[in-house]
Protein backbone atom coordinates (compact mmCIF):
# COMPACT_ATOMS: atom_id res chain seq x y z
CA UNK A 1 0.00 0.00 0.00
CA UNK A 2 2.77 2.45 0.88
CA UNK A 3 4.59 1.74 -2.32
CA UNK A 4 1.29 2.38 -4.23
CA UNK A 5 1.19 6.22 -2.57
CA UNK A 6 4.71 7.02 -3.25
CA UNK A 7 4.36 6.01 -7.02
CA UNK A 8 0.99 8.46 -6.73
CA UNK A 9 2.72 11.04 -5.50
CA UNK A 10 5.79 10.44 -7.62
CA UNK A 11 3.79 10.68 -10.76
CA UNK A 12 2.03 14.15 -9.28
CA UNK A 13 5.70 15.72 -9.26
CA UNK A 14 6.88 14.55 -12.28
CA UNK A 15 3.90 16.46 -13.79
CA UNK A 16 4.72 19.55 -12.19
CA UNK A 17 7.89 19.74 -12.74
CA UNK A 18 7.88 19.31 -16.62
CA UNK A 19 5.55 22.00 -16.91
CA UNK A 20 7.27 24.19 -14.89
CA UNK A 21 10.51 23.26 -15.82
CA UNK A 22 10.04 23.35 -19.59
CA UNK A 23 8.10 26.86 -19.57
CA UNK A 24 11.41 28.13 -17.92
CA UNK A 25 13.70 26.30 -19.85
CA UNK A 26 12.17 27.66 -22.95
CA UNK A 27 12.44 31.16 -21.91
CA UNK A 28 15.86 30.80 -20.60
CA UNK A 29 16.82 29.25 -23.81
CA UNK A 30 14.71 32.43 -25.71
CA UNK A 31 17.00 35.09 -23.28
CA UNK A 32 20.13 32.79 -24.30
CA UNK A 33 19.79 33.21 -27.73
CA UNK A 34 18.99 36.98 -27.86
CA UNK A 35 22.42 37.09 -26.05
CA UNK A 36 24.07 35.27 -28.30
CA UNK A 37 22.91 37.19 -31.36
CA UNK A 38 23.87 40.57 -29.40
CA UNK A 39 27.68 39.12 -29.57
CA UNK A 40 27.30 37.72 -32.92
CA UNK A 41 26.12 41.30 -34.43
CA UNK A 42 28.53 43.00 -32.36
CA UNK A 43 31.61 41.01 -34.11
CA UNK A 44 30.02 41.07 -37.36
CA UNK A 45 29.35 44.94 -37.55
CA UNK A 46 32.51 45.65 -36.07
CA UNK A 47 34.21 43.54 -38.81
CA UNK A 48 32.01 44.67 -42.07
CA UNK A 49 32.84 48.53 -40.94
CA UNK A 50 36.35 47.84 -40.73
CA UNK A 51 36.11 46.08 -44.16
CA UNK A 52 34.09 49.08 -45.37
CA UNK A 53 35.50 51.93 -43.55
CA UNK A 54 39.20 50.61 -45.10
CA UNK A 55 37.79 51.77 -48.81
CA UNK A 56 35.50 54.64 -47.26
CA UNK A 57 38.60 56.99 -48.16
CA UNK A 58 40.70 55.35 -51.07
CA UNK A 59 38.53 57.43 -53.85
CA UNK A 60 39.29 60.70 -52.47
CA UNK A 61 42.78 59.75 -52.01
CA UNK A 62 42.72 58.55 -55.50
CA UNK A 63 40.86 61.27 -56.72
CA UNK A 64 44.01 63.59 -56.16
CA UNK A 65 46.11 62.27 -58.39
CA UNK A 66 46.83 64.23 -61.73
CA UNK A 67 46.76 61.36 -64.02
CA UNK A 68 43.29 60.95 -63.49
CA UNK A 69 42.66 64.83 -63.57
CA UNK A 70 44.70 64.65 -67.10
CA UNK A 71 42.55 61.59 -68.79
CA UNK A 72 39.18 63.47 -67.48
CA UNK A 73 40.65 66.98 -69.26
CA UNK A 74 41.95 64.88 -72.54
CA UNK A 75 39.86 62.02 -72.74
CA UNK A 76 40.45 61.80 -76.78
CA UNK A 77 44.99 61.19 -75.67
CA UNK A 78 45.28 57.39 -76.13
CA UNK A 79 48.47 57.44 -74.48
CA UNK A 80 47.25 59.63 -71.31
CA UNK A 81 44.26 57.06 -71.44
CA UNK A 82 46.74 54.03 -71.60
CA UNK A 83 49.06 55.44 -68.76
CA UNK A 84 45.68 55.85 -66.50
CA UNK A 85 43.84 52.13 -67.02
CA UNK A 86 47.31 50.70 -66.19
CA UNK A 87 47.82 53.06 -63.10
CA UNK A 88 43.82 52.21 -61.87
CA UNK A 89 45.10 47.85 -62.53
CA UNK A 90 48.24 49.06 -60.32
CA UNK A 91 45.59 50.65 -57.38
CA UNK A 92 43.01 47.95 -57.85
CA UNK A 93 45.52 45.22 -57.17
CA UNK A 94 47.19 46.82 -54.37
CA UNK A 95 44.08 47.48 -52.63
CA UNK A 96 42.46 44.40 -53.39
CA UNK A 97 39.23 45.72 -54.80
CA UNK A 98 37.39 44.12 -57.65
CA UNK A 99 37.24 46.84 -59.91
CA UNK A 100 38.10 50.28 -59.80
CA UNK A 101 37.24 52.91 -62.71
CA UNK A 102 36.48 56.45 -63.82
CA UNK A 103 33.70 57.99 -64.98
CA UNK A 104 33.53 61.67 -66.89
CA UNK A 105 31.03 64.47 -66.24
CA UNK A 106 28.41 62.53 -68.13
CA UNK A 107 29.07 58.94 -66.51
CA UNK A 108 30.87 57.14 -69.36
CA UNK A 109 33.88 55.70 -67.99
CA UNK A 110 36.68 56.18 -69.81
CA UNK A 111 39.54 54.21 -67.87
CA UNK A 112 39.01 51.02 -65.71
CA UNK A 113 41.14 48.42 -64.23
CA UNK A 114 39.53 46.09 -65.96
CA UNK A 115 40.57 47.51 -69.83
CA UNK A 116 42.43 44.69 -70.44
CA UNK A 117 39.59 41.91 -69.62
CA UNK A 118 36.50 40.85 -71.97
CA UNK A 119 34.25 42.41 -68.91
CA UNK A 120 35.64 45.93 -69.62
CA UNK A 121 34.00 48.60 -68.07
CA UNK A 122 35.29 51.23 -70.95
CA UNK A 123 32.52 53.04 -72.70
CA UNK A 124 30.35 52.07 -70.51
CA UNK A 125 27.38 54.69 -69.20
CA UNK A 126 27.26 54.60 -65.36
CA UNK A 127 25.37 58.18 -65.18
CA UNK A 128 21.93 56.34 -63.78
CA UNK A 129 23.72 54.51 -60.70
CA UNK A 130 22.92 57.04 -57.29
CA UNK A 131 26.70 56.34 -56.42
CA UNK A 132 27.46 58.91 -59.90
CA UNK A 133 24.57 61.27 -59.66
CA UNK A 134 25.78 62.01 -55.72
CA UNK A 135 29.32 62.35 -56.46
CA UNK A 136 28.75 64.01 -59.73
CA UNK A 137 27.28 66.52 -57.43
CA UNK A 138 31.05 66.97 -55.02
CA UNK A 139 29.16 64.32 -52.26
CA UNK A 140 30.99 60.83 -51.79
CA UNK A 141 28.72 58.07 -52.08
CA UNK A 142 28.30 54.81 -50.96
CA UNK A 143 26.03 52.26 -52.49
CA UNK A 144 25.28 48.42 -53.29
CA UNK A 145 23.69 46.28 -56.19
CA UNK A 146 24.33 44.16 -58.72
CA UNK A 147 27.20 45.20 -61.14
CA UNK A 148 25.24 45.79 -65.12
CA UNK A 149 28.01 44.14 -66.59
CA UNK A 150 29.51 41.44 -63.94
CA UNK A 151 25.99 40.22 -62.83
CA UNK A 152 27.69 40.25 -59.21
CA UNK A 153 27.10 41.61 -56.23
CA UNK A 154 29.13 44.51 -54.85
CA UNK A 155 29.69 47.30 -53.03
CA UNK A 156 30.47 50.71 -54.60
CA UNK A 157 32.62 53.62 -53.09
CA UNK A 158 32.77 56.54 -55.08
CA UNK A 159 34.50 60.56 -54.84
CA UNK A 160 34.16 63.31 -57.09
CA UNK A 161 37.31 64.35 -58.97
CA UNK A 162 37.64 68.22 -58.93
CA UNK A 163 39.83 70.83 -60.82
CA UNK A 164 39.82 74.15 -60.46
CA UNK A 165 37.21 74.09 -57.82
CA UNK A 166 34.99 72.07 -60.28
CA UNK A 167 33.79 68.43 -60.57
CA UNK A 168 35.14 66.61 -63.84
CA UNK A 169 34.95 63.29 -63.38
CA UNK A 170 33.76 60.57 -60.42
CA UNK A 171 36.42 57.91 -59.17
CA UNK A 172 34.40 54.67 -58.50
CA UNK A 173 35.92 51.56 -56.37
CA UNK A 174 33.64 48.44 -56.24
CA UNK A 175 34.33 45.70 -53.33
CA UNK A 176 33.37 41.76 -53.31
CA UNK A 177 31.06 41.25 -50.91
CA UNK A 178 32.13 37.22 -50.73
CA UNK A 179 34.90 37.89 -48.17
CA UNK A 180 32.51 39.27 -45.67
CA UNK A 181 29.93 36.42 -46.28
CA UNK A 182 32.44 33.73 -45.95
CA UNK A 183 33.23 34.55 -42.04
CA UNK A 184 29.00 34.08 -41.48
CA UNK A 185 28.69 30.16 -41.67
CA UNK A 186 27.04 28.87 -39.56
CA UNK A 187 24.77 25.64 -38.97
CA UNK A 188 22.30 27.11 -36.01
CA UNK A 189 21.74 30.11 -37.03
CA UNK A 190 21.05 32.45 -40.39
CA UNK A 191 22.99 36.22 -41.32
CA UNK A 192 21.31 38.30 -43.59
CA UNK A 193 21.95 42.02 -44.69
CA UNK A 194 19.39 43.85 -45.88
CA UNK A 195 18.51 47.27 -47.29
CA UNK A 196 16.14 49.85 -46.78
CA UNK A 197 12.94 47.72 -48.05
CA UNK A 198 14.15 44.51 -46.09
CA UNK A 199 15.46 42.77 -49.10
CA UNK A 200 18.17 40.64 -48.26
CA UNK A 201 21.80 41.64 -50.32
CA UNK A 202 24.23 39.57 -48.22
CA UNK A 203 23.23 36.22 -46.64
CA UNK A 204 25.12 33.19 -45.02
CA UNK A 205 22.44 31.04 -47.59
CA UNK A 206 22.69 31.87 -51.04
CA UNK A 207 19.31 30.99 -51.28
CA UNK A 208 17.78 33.89 -49.58
CA UNK A 209 19.52 36.21 -51.81
CA UNK A 210 17.48 38.99 -53.39
CA UNK A 211 14.75 37.96 -51.07
CA UNK A 212 12.18 40.05 -48.96
CA UNK A 213 11.75 38.90 -44.98
CA UNK A 214 8.54 40.94 -45.68
CA UNK A 215 5.81 41.30 -48.12
CA UNK A 216 6.64 44.36 -49.95
CA UNK A 217 3.77 46.83 -51.53
CA UNK A 218 3.43 47.25 -54.96
CA UNK A 219 4.90 50.82 -54.45
CA UNK A 220 8.14 50.01 -53.03
CA UNK A 221 8.60 46.82 -55.67
CA UNK A 222 8.11 49.67 -58.28
CA UNK A 223 10.61 51.96 -56.72
CA UNK A 224 13.47 48.64 -56.80
CA UNK A 225 12.73 47.72 -60.41
CA UNK A 226 12.90 51.81 -61.03
CA UNK A 227 16.22 51.78 -59.25
CA UNK A 228 17.59 49.04 -61.41
CA UNK A 229 19.70 48.47 -57.86
CA UNK A 230 19.38 44.30 -58.67
CA UNK A 231 18.93 44.91 -62.70
CA UNK A 232 16.32 42.55 -63.49
CA UNK A 233 16.29 40.37 -60.86
CA UNK A 234 12.44 39.64 -59.43
CA UNK A 235 12.27 40.01 -55.61
CA UNK A 236 10.21 37.51 -53.97
CA UNK A 237 9.24 37.37 -50.55
CA UNK A 238 9.31 35.70 -47.49
CA UNK A 239 6.14 36.98 -46.53
CA UNK A 240 7.60 36.55 -42.43
CA UNK A 241 4.87 38.73 -40.27
CA UNK A 242 6.51 40.49 -37.15
CA UNK A 243 8.11 43.50 -36.19
CA UNK A 244 11.20 43.94 -38.21
CA UNK A 245 12.11 47.64 -36.83
CA UNK A 246 12.60 46.21 -32.86
CA UNK A 247 16.11 44.98 -31.46
CA UNK A 248 14.46 41.47 -30.61
CA UNK A 249 11.31 39.92 -32.59
CA UNK A 250 9.71 36.61 -33.77
CA UNK A 251 9.22 36.30 -37.16
CA UNK A 252 6.06 33.55 -38.05
CA UNK A 253 5.08 32.47 -41.29
CA UNK A 254 1.14 32.86 -41.59
CA UNK A 255 0.86 30.48 -44.13
CA UNK A 256 3.12 27.38 -43.48
CA UNK A 257 2.65 26.71 -39.93
CA UNK A 258 5.44 24.70 -37.63
CA UNK A 259 8.50 26.03 -35.73
CA UNK A 260 11.23 24.78 -38.15
CA UNK A 261 9.51 27.96 -39.90
CA UNK A 262 9.04 30.36 -37.34
CA UNK A 263 12.31 32.19 -36.55
CA UNK A 264 13.65 34.37 -33.46
CA UNK A 265 15.49 37.26 -35.28
CA UNK A 266 17.76 40.29 -33.65
CA UNK A 267 18.78 42.99 -35.73
CA UNK A 268 21.37 45.85 -35.55
CA UNK A 269 21.14 49.06 -38.42
CA UNK A 270 24.87 50.09 -39.33
CA UNK A 271 25.46 53.67 -38.27
CA UNK A 272 27.62 54.94 -41.12
CA UNK A 273 26.04 52.36 -43.83
CA UNK A 274 22.65 51.74 -45.58
CA UNK A 275 22.54 48.08 -44.06
CA UNK A 276 20.75 46.47 -41.51
CA UNK A 277 22.63 42.99 -39.95
CA UNK A 278 19.66 40.19 -38.99
CA UNK A 279 20.30 37.04 -37.36
CA UNK A 280 18.04 34.44 -37.66
CA UNK A 281 17.21 31.32 -34.73
CA UNK A 282 14.82 28.69 -36.01
CA UNK A 283 12.17 28.35 -33.02
CA UNK A 284 12.56 24.54 -33.25
CA UNK A 285 16.08 25.28 -31.45
CA UNK A 286 14.28 26.06 -28.48
CA UNK A 287 11.93 22.89 -29.22
CA UNK A 288 14.76 21.14 -28.84
CA UNK A 289 16.12 22.30 -25.63
CA UNK A 290 12.49 21.86 -23.99
CA UNK A 291 12.42 18.51 -25.15
CA UNK A 292 15.79 17.60 -23.54
CA UNK A 293 15.32 18.79 -20.47
CA UNK A 294 11.76 16.66 -20.51
CA UNK A 295 13.74 13.71 -21.92
CA UNK A 296 16.08 14.47 -19.19
CA UNK A 297 13.74 14.97 -16.33
CA UNK A 298 11.51 11.81 -17.89
CA UNK A 299 14.64 9.74 -17.43
CA UNK A 300 15.76 10.82 -13.30
CA UNK A 301 11.99 10.43 -12.81
CA UNK A 302 12.77 7.01 -14.63
CA UNK A 303 15.58 6.03 -12.35
CA UNK A 304 14.24 7.33 -9.66
CA UNK A 305 11.26 5.15 -9.82
CA UNK A 306 12.97 1.74 -10.89
CA UNK A 307 15.31 2.22 -8.10
CA UNK A 308 11.80 2.43 -5.75
CA UNK A 309 11.25 -0.81 -7.82
CA UNK A 310 14.19 -2.27 -7.26
CA UNK A 311 14.11 -1.85 -3.28
CA UNK A 312 10.91 -3.18 -2.96
CA UNK A 313 12.11 -6.06 -5.10
CA UNK A 314 14.97 -6.49 -3.11
CA UNK A 315 13.20 -6.91 -0.05
CA UNK A 316 11.38 -9.44 -1.45
CA UNK A 317 14.34 -11.80 -2.25
CA UNK A 318 17.12 -10.71 0.15
CA UNK A 319 17.03 -14.30 1.33
CA UNK A 320 16.91 -16.42 -2.47
CA UNK A 321 19.82 -13.33 -3.07
CA UNK A 322 22.03 -14.26 0.05
CA UNK A 323 21.43 -18.33 -0.66
CA UNK A 324 22.57 -17.49 -4.53
CA UNK A 325 25.39 -15.30 -2.97
CA UNK A 326 27.16 -18.26 -0.74
CA UNK A 327 26.87 -20.43 -3.36
CA UNK A 328 29.03 -18.23 -5.75
CA UNK A 329 31.47 -17.68 -3.02
CA UNK A 330 31.58 -21.32 -2.36
CA UNK A 331 32.25 -22.10 -6.22
CA UNK A 332 34.64 -18.83 -6.63
CA UNK A 333 36.82 -20.27 -3.51
CA UNK A 334 37.13 -23.73 -5.62
CA UNK A 335 37.92 -22.07 -8.81
CA UNK A 336 40.51 -20.04 -6.91
CA UNK A 337 42.07 -22.96 -5.33
CA UNK A 338 41.79 -25.08 -8.54
CA UNK A 339 44.24 -22.43 -10.57
CA UNK A 340 45.90 -21.82 -7.62
CA UNK A 341 47.22 -25.60 -7.72
CA UNK A 342 47.70 -24.92 -11.32
CA UNK A 343 49.48 -21.68 -11.49
CA UNK A 344 52.23 -23.14 -8.71
CA UNK A 345 52.30 -26.42 -10.78
CA UNK A 346 53.70 -24.32 -13.78
CA UNK A 347 56.12 -22.14 -11.28
CA UNK A 348 57.52 -25.15 -10.82
CA UNK A 349 57.82 -26.77 -14.39
CA UNK A 350 58.97 -22.95 -15.56
CA UNK A 351 61.59 -23.06 -12.51
CA UNK A 352 62.53 -26.44 -13.75
CA UNK A 353 62.63 -24.69 -17.59
CA UNK A 354 65.05 -22.26 -16.62
CA UNK A 355 67.54 -23.70 -14.72
CA UNK A 356 67.92 -26.49 -17.48
CA UNK A 357 68.61 -23.30 -20.19
CA UNK A 358 70.92 -21.70 -17.80
CA UNK A 359 72.99 -25.52 -17.11
CA UNK A 360 72.96 -25.63 -21.08
CA UNK A 361 73.91 -22.05 -21.48
CA UNK A 362 76.55 -23.13 -18.93
CA UNK A 363 77.76 -26.31 -20.73
CA UNK A 364 77.93 -24.39 -24.19
CA UNK A 365 80.24 -22.22 -22.71
CA UNK A 366 82.48 -24.84 -21.02
CA UNK A 367 82.18 -26.39 -24.46
CA UNK A 368 83.46 -23.25 -26.21
CA UNK A 369 86.56 -23.63 -23.64
CA UNK A 370 87.45 -26.61 -24.75
CA UNK A 371 87.11 -26.15 -28.12
CA UNK A 372 89.09 -23.23 -27.94
CA UNK A 373 91.68 -25.14 -25.58
CA UNK A 374 91.98 -27.86 -28.39
CA UNK A 375 92.57 -24.91 -31.47
CA UNK A 376 95.10 -23.88 -28.95
CA UNK A 377 96.30 -27.37 -28.55
CA UNK A 378 99.22 -27.34 -31.39
CA UNK A 379 100.51 -24.07 -30.39
CA UNK A 380 100.68 -24.96 -26.23
CA UNK A 381 102.06 -28.42 -27.22
CA UNK A 382 105.14 -26.66 -29.01
CA UNK A 383 105.59 -24.31 -26.36
CA UNK A 384 105.69 -27.12 -23.57
CA UNK A 385 107.89 -28.92 -25.86
CA UNK A 386 111.01 -26.55 -26.23
CA UNK A 387 111.68 -26.18 -22.69
CA UNK A 388 111.20 -30.32 -22.38
CA UNK A 389 113.95 -30.25 -24.71
CA UNK A 390 116.05 -27.50 -22.84
CA UNK A 391 115.57 -29.49 -19.49
CA UNK A 392 117.05 -32.65 -21.25
CA UNK A 393 120.28 -30.44 -22.54
CA UNK A 394 120.62 -28.86 -19.33
CA UNK A 395 120.28 -32.46 -17.64
CA UNK A 396 123.10 -34.23 -19.86
CA UNK A 397 125.23 -31.26 -19.73
CA UNK A 398 125.33 -31.21 -16.08
CA UNK A 399 126.07 -35.11 -16.07
CA UNK A 400 129.10 -33.96 -17.89
CA UNK A 401 129.87 -31.18 -15.76
CA UNK A 402 129.70 -32.82 -12.55
CA UNK A 403 132.17 -35.89 -13.50
CA UNK A 404 134.60 -32.97 -14.36
CA UNK A 405 134.13 -31.75 -10.93
CA UNK A 406 132.38 -27.87 -12.42
CA UNK A 407 130.48 -27.56 -9.67
CA UNK A 408 129.83 -24.01 -10.72
CA UNK A 409 128.26 -24.89 -14.27
CA UNK A 410 126.47 -27.64 -13.10
CA UNK A 411 125.06 -25.08 -10.60
CA UNK A 412 124.39 -22.91 -13.42
CA UNK A 413 122.52 -25.61 -15.35
CA UNK A 414 120.27 -26.66 -12.03
CA UNK A 415 118.92 -22.88 -12.31
CA UNK A 416 117.67 -22.92 -15.87
CA UNK A 417 116.12 -26.19 -15.63
CA UNK A 418 114.35 -24.54 -12.74
CA UNK A 419 113.41 -21.83 -14.88
CA UNK A 420 112.37 -23.75 -17.47
CA UNK A 421 110.05 -25.51 -15.10
CA UNK A 422 108.51 -22.68 -13.16
CA UNK A 423 107.56 -21.41 -17.15
CA UNK A 424 105.90 -24.56 -18.32
CA UNK A 425 104.09 -24.49 -14.34
CA UNK A 426 102.71 -20.95 -15.48
CA UNK A 427 101.72 -22.24 -18.84
CA UNK A 428 99.33 -25.17 -16.96
CA UNK A 429 97.92 -22.70 -14.17
CA UNK A 430 96.95 -20.77 -16.91
CA UNK A 431 95.33 -23.63 -18.69
CA UNK A 432 93.50 -25.05 -15.74
CA UNK A 433 92.23 -21.89 -14.91
CA UNK A 434 90.64 -21.16 -18.76
CA UNK A 435 89.58 -24.70 -18.44
CA UNK A 436 87.48 -24.53 -14.85
CA UNK A 437 83.43 -24.61 -15.04
CA UNK A 438 82.36 -21.58 -14.22
CA UNK A 439 78.42 -20.07 -13.40
CA UNK A 440 77.42 -17.34 -14.89
CA UNK A 441 75.86 -15.96 -11.93
CA UNK A 442 79.27 -16.07 -9.94
CA UNK A 443 80.29 -12.09 -10.05
CA UNK A 444 82.35 -10.12 -8.15
CA UNK A 445 84.67 -7.15 -8.01
CA UNK A 446 87.94 -7.57 -9.39
CA UNK A 447 90.64 -6.11 -11.86
CA UNK A 448 90.17 -6.02 -15.53
CA UNK A 449 94.52 -5.60 -16.05
CA UNK A 450 95.53 -9.04 -15.02
CA UNK A 451 92.69 -10.76 -16.88
CA UNK A 452 93.69 -8.78 -20.03
CA UNK A 453 97.49 -9.93 -19.28
CA UNK A 454 96.44 -13.58 -18.82
CA UNK A 455 94.32 -13.65 -21.79
CA UNK A 456 97.59 -12.21 -24.23
CA UNK A 457 100.17 -14.67 -22.41
CA UNK A 458 97.66 -17.72 -22.79
CA UNK A 459 97.27 -17.21 -26.65
CA UNK A 460 100.94 -15.66 -26.72
CA UNK A 461 102.29 -18.99 -28.53
CA UNK A 462 99.77 -19.07 -30.81
CA UNK A 463 100.29 -15.23 -32.08
CA UNK A 464 103.92 -16.31 -32.66
CA UNK A 465 103.42 -19.92 -34.06
CA UNK A 466 100.67 -17.66 -36.50
CA UNK A 467 103.27 -15.17 -36.74
CA UNK A 468 100.83 -11.76 -35.56
CA UNK A 469 102.11 -8.85 -34.31
CA UNK A 470 100.27 -8.50 -30.82
CA UNK A 471 100.61 -5.24 -29.51
CA UNK A 472 99.68 -4.09 -25.55
CA UNK A 473 98.12 -0.68 -24.71
CA UNK A 474 96.04 -0.84 -20.98
CA UNK A 475 95.92 1.95 -19.27
CA UNK A 476 96.96 2.37 -15.59
CA UNK A 477 94.83 2.10 -12.76
CA UNK A 478 92.03 0.52 -14.57
CA UNK A 479 88.88 0.70 -12.36
CA UNK A 480 87.55 -2.62 -10.82
CA UNK A 481 84.21 -3.96 -12.26
CA UNK A 482 81.18 -6.78 -10.66
CA UNK A 483 82.29 -9.39 -13.42
CA UNK A 484 83.25 -13.47 -13.92
CA UNK A 485 86.88 -12.94 -14.08
CA UNK A 486 86.49 -16.70 -15.72
CA UNK A 487 84.27 -15.99 -18.62
CA UNK A 488 85.54 -13.10 -19.54
CA UNK A 489 88.93 -14.60 -19.92
CA UNK A 490 86.67 -16.79 -22.24
CA UNK A 491 85.35 -13.67 -23.85
CA UNK A 492 89.00 -11.99 -24.48
CA UNK A 493 90.51 -15.23 -25.99
CA UNK A 494 87.60 -16.18 -28.09
CA UNK A 495 87.44 -12.39 -29.61
CA UNK A 496 91.53 -12.39 -29.79
CA UNK A 497 91.39 -16.24 -31.62
CA UNK A 498 89.00 -14.75 -34.03
CA UNK A 499 91.22 -11.96 -35.12
CA UNK A 500 93.93 -14.53 -35.40
CA UNK A 501 92.05 -16.55 -37.33
CA UNK A 502 90.78 -13.23 -38.98
CA UNK A 503 94.66 -12.80 -41.13
CA UNK A 504 94.97 -15.91 -42.63
CA UNK A 505 95.77 -15.02 -45.90
CA UNK A 506 96.96 -11.60 -44.45
CA UNK A 507 101.15 -10.81 -44.80
CA UNK A 508 101.66 -7.96 -42.37
CA UNK A 509 99.57 -9.54 -39.47
CA UNK A 510 98.70 -7.30 -36.68
CA UNK A 511 96.79 -7.66 -33.88
CA UNK A 512 95.97 -4.81 -31.41
CA UNK A 513 94.64 -5.27 -27.53
CA UNK A 514 93.39 -1.88 -25.74
CA UNK A 515 91.54 -0.69 -22.46
CA UNK A 516 91.11 2.53 -21.26
CA UNK A 517 88.36 4.12 -18.93
CA UNK A 518 85.66 6.40 -19.18
CA UNK A 519 84.04 8.15 -16.65
CA UNK A 520 81.57 5.09 -15.78
CA UNK A 521 82.88 2.56 -17.81
CA UNK A 522 86.12 0.06 -18.95
CA UNK A 523 86.13 0.27 -22.94
CA UNK A 524 88.47 -2.72 -24.33
CA UNK A 525 88.59 -3.10 -28.20
CA UNK A 526 89.99 -6.03 -30.07
CA UNK A 527 91.35 -4.55 -33.83
CA UNK A 528 93.12 -6.37 -36.31
CA UNK A 529 93.73 -5.69 -40.07
CA UNK A 530 92.23 -7.94 -41.55
CA UNK A 531 89.54 -7.95 -44.28
CA UNK A 532 86.94 -6.69 -41.74
CA UNK A 533 83.01 -7.36 -42.10
CA UNK A 534 80.94 -5.81 -44.01
CA UNK A 535 78.23 -3.40 -42.50
CA UNK A 536 75.35 -5.37 -43.45
CA UNK A 537 76.34 -8.09 -41.77
CA UNK A 538 77.38 -6.72 -38.55
CA UNK A 539 73.81 -6.66 -37.33
CA UNK A 540 73.40 -10.60 -37.42
CA UNK A 541 77.09 -10.96 -36.22
CA UNK A 542 76.15 -12.08 -32.82
CA UNK A 543 73.23 -14.28 -33.70
CA UNK A 544 73.39 -18.12 -32.78
CA UNK A 545 74.48 -20.22 -35.70
CA UNK A 546 75.32 -17.54 -37.85
CA UNK A 547 79.57 -17.92 -38.91
CA UNK A 548 81.17 -16.43 -41.73
CA UNK A 549 83.44 -19.33 -41.20
CA UNK A 550 84.02 -22.35 -43.72
CA UNK A 551 83.46 -24.58 -40.55
CA UNK A 552 82.23 -22.80 -37.97
CA UNK A 553 78.96 -22.98 -35.23
CA UNK A 554 78.24 -19.74 -35.20
CA UNK A 555 78.25 -19.62 -31.13
CA UNK A 556 81.83 -18.33 -30.16
CA UNK A 557 80.06 -14.46 -30.53
CA UNK A 558 76.84 -15.09 -29.84
CA UNK A 559 78.01 -16.93 -26.07
CA UNK A 560 80.57 -14.10 -25.60
CA UNK A 561 77.39 -11.39 -26.41
CA UNK A 562 75.52 -12.91 -23.33
CA UNK A 563 78.22 -13.59 -21.15
CA UNK A 564 79.32 -9.68 -21.57
CA UNK A 565 75.27 -8.91 -21.02
CA UNK A 566 75.00 -11.37 -18.00
CA UNK A 567 77.83 -9.19 -16.71
CA UNK A 568 75.70 -5.23 -17.30
CA UNK A 569 78.01 -4.51 -20.07
CA UNK A 570 77.75 -4.16 -24.08
CA UNK A 571 79.77 -5.94 -27.01
CA UNK A 572 79.77 -4.70 -30.34
CA UNK A 573 81.36 -4.14 -33.63
CA UNK A 574 82.78 -1.87 -36.29
CA UNK A 575 85.03 -0.83 -38.42
CA UNK A 576 88.79 -0.55 -37.07
CA UNK A 577 91.28 2.42 -37.94
CA UNK A 578 93.70 -0.60 -39.29
CA UNK A 579 91.41 -1.47 -41.83
CA UNK A 580 89.86 -4.61 -40.28
CA UNK A 581 87.28 -5.52 -37.51
CA UNK A 582 86.95 -4.06 -34.21
CA UNK A 583 84.65 -5.71 -31.35
CA UNK A 584 84.52 -2.91 -28.39
CA UNK A 585 83.67 -4.64 -25.11
CA UNK A 586 82.24 -1.55 -22.72
CA UNK A 587 81.39 -2.70 -18.76
CA UNK A 588 80.25 -0.39 -15.62
CA UNK A 589 82.89 -0.12 -14.11
CA UNK A 590 82.82 0.32 -9.48
CA UNK A 591 83.02 3.35 -7.38
CA UNK A 592 86.85 2.88 -5.49
CA UNK A 593 84.29 4.25 -1.85
CA UNK A 594 81.90 1.57 -2.66
CA UNK A 595 84.40 -1.36 -3.47
CA UNK A 596 85.88 0.49 0.72
CA UNK A 597 83.09 0.24 2.26
CA UNK A 598 81.82 -3.52 0.88
CA UNK A 599 85.49 -4.89 2.15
Amino acid sequence: MAFRKSKFYLAILYLVVVLVGSNWVWNASQHGLYQAHNEQLERFAEFISSKLDKYAHLPQLIAKNKALISALQHPTNSAQIELTNRYLEQVNQTIQSTDTYLLDEFGNTIASSNWNLERSFLGRNYAWRPYFSEAIQGKPSQYFALGSSSKQRGYYFSYPVTYAAETIGVIVIKMDLTAIEANWQNKTNIFVATDPYNVIFMSSHENWLFKSLSTLSEHDRQTIINSRQYLDRPIRSFGFSGDLDAKHSQLTHPTIPGFENDYLISSRQLSNHPLTLRVLTSKITLLWSTLSFWLITTLIFVIVYLSMQLSFQRQLKKRQFEQLQLEAKQKLEFLVMERTSELQAEIGERTKAEHALRQTQNELIQAAKLAVLGQMSASISHELNNPLAAIRSFADNGRRFLEKTHYHRVDENLSRISALTDRMAKISHQLRSFAKKSDSNEVSPAELAPILIAAHELLAPQFKSQLVKIQLDIEDDLAQANINPIQLEQVLINLLTNAIQALEHSSNKQVNLSAHQTQERVVIMVDDNGPGIPFDLQAQLFEPFYTTKKNGLGLGLSISHQIVQAMKGTLTVSESPLGGARFTLSLPTIARSTITKSQ
